[in-house]
């Protein structure tokens, strides 16, 4: 296991073993320090062809559909390569103060979670709701924020209008046609809700989906503006979803939330994604705050679909002395974020969208499948092409980095700056074919 006094975030740290990263000045191991390889190596120690690493996420990807390859699955392929995973986005920092926890937990309770059926997700949203703010017959939990997405789709089929770039499971789920607000590159895809109001009108959509901070670009729109745009479209759509699913990493204080606003506006559905925020995506947690009876009635549809490990996740939530050290982690972890971007800047060839959220969409001069697959090869750093993003024009220019602990950080930028520093060995490909959608 790793040493008890190293204090970095990083997988090689955290995992079970002897070895660690060395690059953080609390590592716990600097006697390996001279040992530590210069570049991504597979398990075995011997270098990565970046030949064999392209092929490799070419086909993992295509297995994958529209959403990254897990690491776990990358992990399989080639043994070893990933060192830090700047691709799937969640919070480092409280994934240790969770693990802690859960280190802790005696083995006959750990036998009992495995062994005996969970609570039903009613039970447990009883358990989460005071952490919330919200009462627990307007909670409907899942297996994560996509099962909550698939379901408000399902139950409400109809014309969905989706700004785009945006996140894929809402376009894949929708259950309609799909009404496409183009948000524009030039103006950092920022979303201008007249726009979007003006779209409502002209195509009576059942489905209006605003993600906030926007994926994956990190846009965010001010809690005012929102409120404003929700109160003056209220009655005009079947359900209006907000997705707050990054809203933690917005800013050090306490994230202002649309939750409060379903009493009154009963078409409003607020999602969030626990996995993000507190870093637990292995555990699959997310939640919708809705009106009640619709809670209700999309309950009705499933028994189990939470396992006792998320069951223990949200009785967790209610100690005191967990949420004072999972709010010191997310303060760190927002300012680690900030210096991030701002380093990200610094990078030739390279520009970096302003983002509210735990991640950077960039853009590159060059191929970013052929940046990701060197950084993975040569750095052992995992980032999410963006080739297969809807709406993303040149999308096969971008990338999106997610921020991590801040030593892992400092090997990103390092990473980033000694490929681009490289010249491109092939030119970015035409930009690939859209589905068609109606617009305005």
């Amino acid at each position: 296991m790793s040493a008890p006094f190293c204090r970095c975030q990083c997988k090689m740290c955290r995992a079970p073993g002897p070895r660690h990263c060395c690059a953080h000045p609390n590592c716990g191991a600097p006697q390996l320090r001279r040992e530590a390889p210069a570049a991504a190596s597979t398990a075995r120690g011997l270098p990565l062809d970046q030949r064999h690493v392209t092929r490799t996420l070419q086909r993992l990807r295509a297995e994958s559909g529209s959403h990254s390859p897990s690491v776990a699955q990358i992990e399989r392929a080639i043994p070893g390569v990933v060192q830090v995973d700047a691709c799937f986005l969640a919070n480092p920092y409280a994934t240790t103060e969770v693990m802690t926890r859960l280190r802790a937990i005696a083995p006959s309770q750990l036998e009992r979670m495995v062994a005996h059926y969970p609570s039903q997700a009613p039970a447990i949203a009883d358990l989460l709701a005071p952490h919330l703010g919200v009462s627990a017959d307007s909670l409907l939990l899942a297996n994560g924020a996509c099962e909550v997405i698939h379901a408000l789709l399902a139950s409400r089929p109809g014309p969905v209008l989706l700004s785009l770039p945006t996140f894929s499971a809402y376009y894949e789920f929708a259950h309609g046609p799909l009404v496409a607000h183009q948000l524009d590159s030039r103006q950092d895809f920022r979303l201008d809700l007249d726009d979007l109001e003006t779209m409502i009108y002209r195509h009576s959509p059942e489905t209006v989906v605003i993600i906030n901070p926007n994926n994956p670009d990190g846009g965010l729109i001010p809690p005012a503006e929102l409120v404003s745009f929700l109160e003056r479209v209220h009655g005009r759509v079947g359900q209006l979803i907000v997705d707050e699913s990054f809203s933690h990493f917005t800013t050090e204080a306490v994230p202002e939330t649309a939750a409060g606003l379903v009493a009154h506006l009963p078409d409003l559905v607020v999602v969030n994604s626990l996995s993000k925020s507190h870093g637990i995506a292995g555990l699959r947690l997310g939640y919708a705050v809705m009106a009640p009876q619709r809670a209700r009635d999309l309950r009705g549809s499933s028994l189990w679909n939470l396992n006792a490990f998320a069951e223990w996740f949200c009785t967790l939530l209610g100690d005191p002395g967990f949420q004072r050290s999972y709010e010191d982690a997310r303060r760190r972890y927002v300012r680690d974020t900030r210096i991030l971007f701002a380093d990200l800047d610094t990078l030739p060839g390279v520009k970096a969208f302003p983002s509210a959220a735990n991640f950077a969409l960039v853009e590159l001069d060059r191929p970013a499948a052929e940046v990701a697959a060197a950084l993975l090869a040569q750095h052992g750093i995992y980032v999410r092409d963006c080739a297969d993003k809807r709406g993303l024009e040149h999308g096969e220019r971008f990338l999106r980095v997610a921020a991590r602990s801040h030593a892992e950080n400092r090997r990103i930028i390092d990473g980033l700056r000694a490929v681009l520093s490289r010249p491109a060995t092939s030119r970015p490909l035409s930009p690939a074919v859209r589905e068609p959608v109606l617009t305005a």
